[in-house]
């Protein structure tokens, strides 16, 4: 179960720190992460926000974005995230578009990944993301 929500404003410190982290441990191999944009039918649903916290791990961080939510997925390829958003599809029973970036195929740092972030939900969702 994801551990908590955090607050939007923390959204890109947060992804420059993962990066950094990443970046000062990694092996050989790079290690990835995903966002993953989810547009809710009925957010203000209480059980919905409940099965979100719990299909999640707790090294997961979701961010509350205008009534829908932004997920960071430590360690999670863009396979890896599909599968969590084809899972989620059938367990709210909610069609969700492919709305997930990863690092480092879409982006080397923040910037570059929070660029392709927006894109790609502008893309689906027509949403300009604020995030900064």
């Amino acid at each position: 179960m994801a551990t908590a929500f955090f607050p939007l404003s923390s959204f890109k410190t947060l992804i420059s720190h993962h990066i950094a982290l990443i970046e000062r441990f990694e092996d050989i191999e790079p290690i990835e992460f995903s966002l993953l944009f989810l547009k809710l039918d009925d957010y203000e649903n209480i059980e919905i926000k409940k099965s979100i916290q719990i299909v999640f791990r707790d090294s997961d961080i979701i961010f509350d974005y205008d009534e829908n939510y932004i997920i960071l997925l430590p360690k999670t390829d863009w396979n890896g995230a599909n599968e969590l958003l084809n899972g989620l599809q059938e367990f709210l029973d909610q069609k969700f578009l492919d709305s997930i970036v990863t690092y480092p195929d879409d982006g080397k740092n923040a910037d570059e990944l929070l660029k392709s972030f927006k894109n790609v939900v502008n893309k689906y969702y027509g949403i300009s993301l604020d995030i900064e």
